[in-house]
C-alpha cells in the first residue's frame, strides 16, 4: 500500500512537471518583441477657446506620424514605447478690439502661427479574445508631449505698427492617451493596425507680447496655459521580430 501511494505520488509530482513545463512552452511563444509604425490624422476635441484677455484662439487638425517598440511580456499583454510627431497644427487667433482714445481704435485682428507637437509614451496594450480574424485591443499610455508654437506678430495698420507678438515657446507637458484599435495578421510575424485614441497633453504654454503705446516697449504678459485634447485616427504595420 505504502508502495502504491509512493508511485501515485511520483506519477503525480511528474504530471504537474509536465503541464508546468507545458504551461511555460505555451507562454514562452508569446512573448516576443515586435515594432511597428502608423501614420494619420489628428483632431482638436475642442477646437476654439478663449482667453481672459479676450482673444479668441482656434487650433486646427494636423498629420500625425508614430513609431513603436513593444514587448509581449504575457499572452495578449505587451509594454511598449511610442514616439509620435504632430507636425502640422495650425494656431488661428482674433485679438480683440482695442480703444486707445475716444476716436483711436485698433480693430479686431487676425493672426495665424504653427504648433509642433512630440509625444513620448509608455503604452500597456491587451488584447481582447479574437473574432473571427479581427483581434481587438485596447491601449492605456502616460508619458510627455514636447511642444513648440512658433513665433508670431500682429501689426496696427492705421499706425503701420507691430503691436503683439507670440514668442517662440516649448513645453514639456505631462500627456496621457486611451485608445482602442484591431489588429489583423497578414503572415505569421506581419501585421496591419487601426487604432482611435484620445490624447490630452496638460498645461500647454503660449508665451506672448503687447506694445505699450507710451515707452514704445513690447512688455512681457503672462502665459497662457490650456490643456489640449485630441482624437488622433491612424493605420499602420506591426512587424514582430524572430528571436
Amino acid at each position: 500500500m505504502i508502495k502504491l501511494q509512493k508511485i501515485l505520488f511520483t506519477t503525480y509530482i511528474c504530471f504537474l512537471v509536465f503541464v508546468n513545463a507545458q504551461a511555460d512552452e505555451i507562454i514562452a511563444d508569446q512573448r516576443f518583441f515586435y515594432i511597428g509604425t502608423e501614420a494619420g490624422i489628428v483632431e482638436p476635441v475642442v477646437k476654439k477657446f478663449r482667453h481672459s484677455s479676450g482673444s479668441g484662439f482656434t487650433l486646427k487638425r494636423s498629420n500625425m506620424y508614430s513609431g513603436k517598440i513593444g514587448y509581449s511580456f504575457y499572452p495578449q499583454m505587451a509594454i511598449e514605447l511610442s514616439v509620435t510627431h504632430q507636425p502640422k497644427y495650425r494656431l488661428h487667433y482674433v485679438l480683440p478690439q482695442k480703444e486707445l482714445a475716444p476716436s483711436l481704435i485698433i480693430p479686431q485682428t487676425p493672426g495665424i502661427t504653427k504648433v509642433i507637437s512630440n509625444i513620448y509614451m509608455i503604452n500597456l496594450v491587451y488584447d481582447l479574445d479574437k473574432v473571427k480574424e479581427i483581434t481587438p485591443f485596447v491601449i492605456l499610455g502616460a508619458g510627455v508631449a514636447r511642444v513648440k508654437v512658433n513665433s508670431a506678430s500682429s501689426r496696427w495698420d492705421l499706425m503701420n505698427v507691430e503691436y503683439f507678438r507670440i514668442k517662440t515657446t516649448r513645453s514639456n507637458c505631462f500627456a496621457w492617451q486611451v485608445g482602442l484599435g484591431f489588429s489583423k495578421e497578414l503572415s505569421s510575424n506581419f501585421s496591419i493596425d487601426a487604432a482611435v485614441k484620445l490624447q490630452a497633453a496638460h498645461s500647454i504654454k503660449i508665451n506672448y507680447a503687447t506694445l505699450d503705446m507710451k515707452t514704445q516697449q513690447f512688455i512681457p504678459a503672462p502665459p497662457i496655459k490650456k490643456t489640449i485634447g485630441v482624437g488622433e485616427f491612424g493605420i499602420g504595420f506591426t512587424y514582430r521580430l524572430p528571436i
